[in-house]
């Protein structure tokens, strides 16, 4: 039984990872995702001057954001087709990353039937440590991911765009 939910952990985490390359955000950040064989998300971003400050590196809001990604893709991978919901997060910057591309990975802490929490670390090529933070998701088991539901939504707001 325990394989049987492994596998279909990573079948999800498969899946997330194609809902994420398809949202206008990764395009945005020129960031990508990919799952380690513990269902861990991992992202990166690639450094470019449209997610700097006015001096000249990566915004604070940009480094949240990939906590965000991080600790939401990990848990949500623990509960396949089911819509996990952030009820809080946060963020602890510690230094910059000096126009670095920068990794994000998530780890589980808890993982309830309604509740579950995840954290994260925010690191350069180097292993230098650039934040961390951890998050809070509640577990919304009537509600059911609906890939079509996503496609509309997508379309409703013009992506992808013509002709891309």
């Amino acid at each position: 039984m325990v394989v049987d939910m492994d596998r279909r952990i990573l079948e999800w985490a498969k899946v997330l990872e194609s809902i994420y390359r398809r949202a206008p955000i990764s395009k945005t950040l020129n960031s990508d995702i990919w799952f380690d064989d513990e269902a861990r998300a991992h992202f990166v971003l690639r450094f470019n001057p449209g997610v700097c400050h006015a001096m000249g590196d990566v915004h604070g809001g940009i480094i949240a954001a990939m906590v965000d990604n991080a600790i939401w893709f990990t848990a949500a991978a623990q509960y396949p087709w089911i819509w996990v919901t952030t009820t809080e997060f946060h963020t602890y910057i510690i230094k910059t990353p000096n126009r670095q591309d920068i990794y994000s990975e998530g780890w589980i802490v808890h993982k309830g039937k309604r509740l579950a929490v995840a954290k994260a670390e925010v690191k350069t090529a180097d292993g230098s440590l650039v934040a961390y933070g951890t998050g809070t998701f509640a577990v919304l088991s009537h509600v059911r991911f609906d890939l079509n539901q996503m496609e509309a939504r997508l379309k409703e707001i013009g992506w992808p765009p013509q002709g891309s």
